[in-house]
C-alpha cells in the first residue's frame, strides 16, 4: 500500500486543480458577458481587449465644455473712457485726468435689435465705450441706459454687424443650489477667461455693508473685470450677471463667494430702462423697522418710508409725499427697494398701479398711472 500522506497530497493537489479551473472558467464567463454585451458576436471580444484598457465617461467637464462653446460668442470685452473731474488743488493744476475702465459684457436680443447687457459701475459717466467681440473685432457703444440701484446697463453698439451672436436667457427662478455654473469674461484684461463653480445660495443675501440684495451665490472665481459677464449654467443660457465678490481684505482677493444679479430681475430692468418706464417719480427710499419707526415718529413699522419724491412725476401728482410709508403695490406688500422696483417694473408705461401708504397713522390708497422717465 501506498503512502497515505502521499496520496492525500495528491487528491488535495488535483481537487485544486479542478477548481482553479472551474474558476478560471466561470471567470471568464462573466468578464465576457459584461465586456461583451453586444451578443453572440462578441464571445471572443475578450481576448481582443487590452489588459490596461481606459475607460472613457462622458461626465459634466464635457457639459461645461459645450456650455461655453455654446455662450462664448455673446460675451463682450468692454473698455472706457472718461474724464474725471479734479478732486484737489494738485489735480486742478494738472489738468483734466483721463480714466479707462474695463469690464465685460454680454449680447442678447430685443425687439430684433442686438444689444448688450452690463453692470452700471462699468459704463456709468463714460465718455467713449469700446467693444471688443470674440475674434478682436471692436465696435464703439453707447449708453441706452444705466441704474445705480439695481446696477444694471444696457449698451448699443453703433453700426453693429449682422452676424451677432445673442445670448440665451434661462430663467433664474428655477436655478437650484449645488448646480454647475460658468463664469465668463475678461478678469483683470485676460480676454475670453471661464472660471467654474456651483450655485452656492440664492436669495436676499448680505452684499456689502448695511446692503442686502437678492442675488445668485456660486463659488465661481469672480474678479476684477468679470464684472457685468454672464453666469451661465450647463445649457449655455445665462442666468445672471457677475456683479460683485465678498473679499475679507483691501484687494479684493477671491475667496470663493461672488454674487450675480438674478437674470429674471434684469430681464425686467432692461425693458426698463430701454423704454424709459414704467416710472413712477418715487427717489430714495428707506427701509421701515420697528427701531427707524420709533426714532423717526412713524405709526408703523412695516412697509418702506418714501425719502423724496421727483417734482412732477406720477406719484407727486398722485399726491405721494416724503415721509409716506408705502405699504404696498397692486396688493403687494413691498419692505425694500428690490420688492418696490419688481412690483413696479411688472407693468407697462400707462398701467395704472393701487398704492397703499401710511401717512401720520391714517392708511390711504392711492392711483397713480405709470409714467416715462423725462429725457
Amino acid at each position: 500500500m501506498g503512502n497515505p500522506r502521499a496520496m492525500s497530497s495528491v487528491v488535495v493537489l488535483i481537487g485544486a486543480l479542478i477548481v482553479g479551473a472551474a474558476g478560471g472558467f466561470l471567470g471568464a464567463s462573466i468578464y465576457g458577458r459584461v465586456a461583451g454585451q453586444g451578443g453572440d458576436n462578441d464571445s471572443d471580444h475578450a481576448a481582443h481587449v487590452p489588459e490596461h484598457a481606459t475607460v472613457q465617461i462622458k461626465t459634466d467637464t464635457d457639459a461645461i465644455a459645450d456650455a461655453v462653446a455654446k455662450a462664448e460668442a455673446a460675451v463682450v470685452r468692454i473698455e472706457t473712457r472718461s474724464t474725471r473731474q479734479p478732486r484737489n488743488m494738485w489735480e486742478y493744476m494738472m489738468g483734466t485726468m483721463p480714466q479707462e475702465g474695463l469690464g465685460s459684457g454680454f449680447i442678447f436680443s430685443y425687439e430684433g435689435r442686438k444689444l448688450i447687457l452690463t453692470n452700471a459701475h462699468v459704463v456709468a459717466g463714460a465718455d467713449e465705450i469700446a467693444i471688443e467681440l470674440t475674434g478682436g473685432r471692436r465696435l464703439k457703444g453707447r449708453i441706452v441706459g444705466a441704474e445705480v440701484e439695481s446696477d444694471v446697463a444696457v449698451v448699443e453698439p453703433v453700426e453693429p454687424p449682422a452676424d451677432l451672436t445673442a445670448l440665451e436667457f434661462g430663467d433664474s427662478e428655477a436655478v437650484r443650489v449645488g448646480e454647475w455654473v460658468v463664469a465668463m469674461g475678461n478678469p483683470f484684461g485676460y480676454t475670453g477667461t471661464v472660471t467654474v463653480g456651483v450655485v452656492s445660495a440664492k436669495g436676499m443675501r448680505p452684499v456689502g455693508p448695511h446692503k442686502q440684495r437678492n442675488v445668485i451665490q456660486t463659488d465661481a472665481a469672480i474678479n476684477q473685470g468679470n464684472s457685468g459677464g454672464p453666469l451661465v449654467n450647463l445649457a449655455g443660457q445665462v442666468i445672471g450677471i457677475n456683479y460683485s465678490i465678498f473679499s475679507p481684505n483691501r484687494e479684493m482677493t477671491t475667496v470663493g463667494i461672488g454674487f450675480a444679479i438674478p437674470i429674471n430681475e434684469v430681464k425686467l430692468m432692461s425693458h426698463f430702462l430701454i423704454h424709459g418706464g414704467p416710472w413712477l417719480g418715487i427717489g430714495d427710499i428707506m427701509p421701515n423697522s420697528a427701531g427707524f419707526a420709533q426714532w423717526a415718529g412713524l405709526a408703523t413699522d412695516q412697509g418702506v418710508v418714501v425719502m423724496n419724491v421727483v417734482r412732477g412725476s406720477p406719484a407727486a401728482r398722485a399726491g405721494v409725499a416724503r415721509a409716506d410709508v408705502l405699504l404696498s403695490v397692486n396688493g403687494e406688500q413691498v419692505s425694500n427697494s428690490e420688492q418696490l422696483r419688481e412690483a413696479i417694473l411688472r407693468h407697462e408705461i400707462g398701467d395704472e398701479l393701487g398704492l397703499v401708504i401710511n401717512r401720520e397713522g391714517t392708511e390711504k390708497a392711492v392711483k397713480v398711472v405709470a409714467g416715462r422717465i423725462p429725457r
